[in-house]
């Protein structure tokens, strides 16, 4: 928590609804950096508001930092740009519209994706005014991200090392494959959807980008723009 005015509150009201699943807790803690560099810290989602400007162009912007291996989040920010909300007569000026980026962002920072449903992973204009909390589907999307076994984890800095054994080693091209072919269906979906919402006339207001690192790890970004 790095935030200032009614954004921490906004924060905990958001991590009260997404801590309503059985597969992720987050935890309100102090922050650990500054609002307007708003640097990463690992095993940690660092949360900040600031007068970035509305030359900018965006609402919200979410980083995702992974590991060596470019599977796990290690760590996470979550930037919120003050001058669209806070603009005089400006329509984010609007507590829903707060409430919505937060939830947004903050699913992204936890590994999930877009969704065409009422929950607050909805990027369309209509949704920021309207759809403010998660929904049982988002639940049931992060059992599914976060079902495995092994004992890896990056919770308050720490990180255990995976166990591997033969049997792991067997099965390691079966699961690549397997982990393919839920890519490219993943891939398949965010196409479709993408052509359902040109044909509509939909603005999907956001910009996923993918940057690999001078030391090797990727960052993922989300760029949720204003109208």
């Amino acid at each position: 928590d790095n935030l200032t005015g009614d954004w921490s509150g906004i924060m905990q009201t958001a991590v009260n609804q997404w801590d309503k699943n059985d597969t992720v807790t987050i935890k309100k803690v102090s922050g650990s950096t500054g609002a307007q560099s708003c640097s990463p810290t690992t095993g940690r989602i660092e949360i900040c508001n600031w007068n970035y400007g509305t030359q900018e162009g965006w609402l919200g912007l979410t980083r995702l930092y992974f590991d060596d291996r470019g599977n796990r989040i290690e760590a996470a920010t979550l930037e919120l740009n003050h001058s669209f909300f806070n603009q005089k007569n400006g329509q984010y000026n609007d507590y829903d519209a707060r409430l919505h980026t937060m939830c947004h962002e903050m699913g992204h920072t936890v590994g999930l994706e877009h969704v065409d449903t009422t929950s607050c992973m909805n990027d369309s204009q209509y949704a920021v005014f309207h759809y403010v909390k998660p929904i049982n589907k988002d639940f049931k999307d992060l059992a599914r991200i976060y079902k495995n076994t092994d004992s890896y984890t990056t919770v308050d800095g720490k990180q255990k090392k995976e166990k591997k054994d033969k049997k792991d080693k067997k099965g390691g091209k079966n699961n690549k494959k397997k982990q393919d072919s839920r890519e490219k269906a993943k891939q398949r979906k965010k196409d479709l959807r993408k052509k359902r919402a040109n044909s509509e006339g939909i603005d999907t207001r956001e910009t996923v980008s993918v940057e690999r690192m001078a030391d090797g790890k990727t960052v993922v970004t989300y760029i949720t723009w204003a109208e």
